[in-house]
This record gives structure tokens, C-alpha cells and sequence, in this order.
């Protein structure tokens, strides 16, 4: 498996393109802005976009769809049931979804978004804005607050520490450092 982290400048969003050796498809999470660069990188790893998955809805995660559209032919799975105007195949709860030769489990988690979902795929967790490095997601209050890292706890605490996660902003983490350092999943 080959996964690339994409920075993108614009809102400092992380964009990851993960695909298989010797497989043409390949999936995006979160593509904030389609560039030159994404381009190139998909391009010269001769992997073709069958599907965009979104961890939420929010522009700086989602810009890059429109362009990515007109090049390839993508399913885009989401939480909203359309994004840009354009039909999604909508997660409606806690699922397994089969695409670009992987198993993705598809974990809601609201709090951030009412639409938050946090992808699993083997032992890395495409968390979005829900987790990052040393914090959660922003909530409009306290009670979000409080259900969030509540779920959060209830759905991944359970797992071995070995899981990597790559949020939507900053860098890279693991389920064991979050565990031990990130105040807000304190109980």
C-alpha cells in the first residue's frame, strides 16, 4: 500500500492519495484543492481517483472535488448526500465500504460536524478534524464538547495502540500518543 500526505496550503488541510502497487485504483480523503501537484503525483504513480472519500463537508476539504471531477470518474462518499451539487453515495451510520482494493470501515463520530466521519483502513485512521496531534476538533459548545471525546473513547480506545492517525490539519499521530497526551480524551 502507498499512502502520500498532500499539504495544502490553502487552510493548511492534509490531502492523502492511497493506492496498491501494480493496481491502477486509488482513492483520495479530503481533497481541499485539486493542483498541478496532486496531478502529477496521481499521474505518475499510474493510479486513477475511483473514489474521494469526505471525513466532513467543510470547503477546505472538499474544494478540490469540482476539478478532480472533470478528469476522473469518482464516487464521492460522504455524510451529506450532496456536496457542491453533485449526489454522494451518502454513510448513513457505521459501515464497511469496499473501494480502491481496500476495506474502509466508516466511523461516525459528530461533534466537530454533524457530519464528522473518521475512516479506518487497516491500522490507520483518517481522522480529519476530529483528532489531531494533542487535540480534538473544535465543537460549538461544551456538550459537543463532551458527546465527541466520549465517542471517540467508546469507538477507538478499544483498538491496539499500533494505529497511526492522519488528521485533516498538523501532523501525523498514533492512537497510543493520543492516549496518553491528548488532554481533551482524558476522563
Amino acid at each position: 500500500m502507498k499512502v502520500f500526505t498532500i499539504f495544502q496550503p490553502y487552510e493548511f488541510t492534509n490531502t492523502y492519495l492511497i493506492g496498491k502497487k501494480n493496481c491502477h485504483e486509488a482513492i483520495l480523503i479530503d481533497p481541499g484543492r485539486f493542483d498541478i501537484t496532486l496531478l502529477d503525483l496521481i499521474e505518475s504513480n499510474h493510479f486513477y481517483i475511483s473514489h474521494i472519500f469526505l471525513t466532513h463537508s467543510h470547503i477546505n476539504h472538499t474544494k478540490g472535488i469540482p476539478t478532480l471531477l472533470k478528469i476522473y470518474d469518482a464516487k464521492i462518499h460522504s455524510m451529506k448526500n450532496v456536496i457542491h451539487g453533485i449526489k454522494t453515495v451518502q454513510i448513513t451510520g457505521e459501515s464497511e465500504i469496499h473501494a480502491g482494493g481496500f476495506k474502509i470501515t466508516a466511523i461516525p463520530i459528530s461533534g466537530h460536524t454533524d457530519d464528522s466521519v473518521i475512516f479506518k483502513i487497516g491500522n490507520m485512521l483518517f481522522t480529519g478534524d476530529t483528532i489531531k496531534a494533542g487535540y480534538t476538533g473544535e465543537t460549538e459548545g461544551l456538550k459537543q464538547q463532551k458527546e465527541m471525546t466520549g465517542l471517540i473513547r467508546k469507538k477507538f480506545f478499544s483498538l491496539k495502540s499500533d494505529y497511526l492517525i492522519f488528521p485533516g490539519h498538523g501532523s501525523p499521530s498514533t492512537l497510543a500518543a493520543e492516549k496518553k497526551t491528548n488532554l481533551l480524551l482524558q476522563k
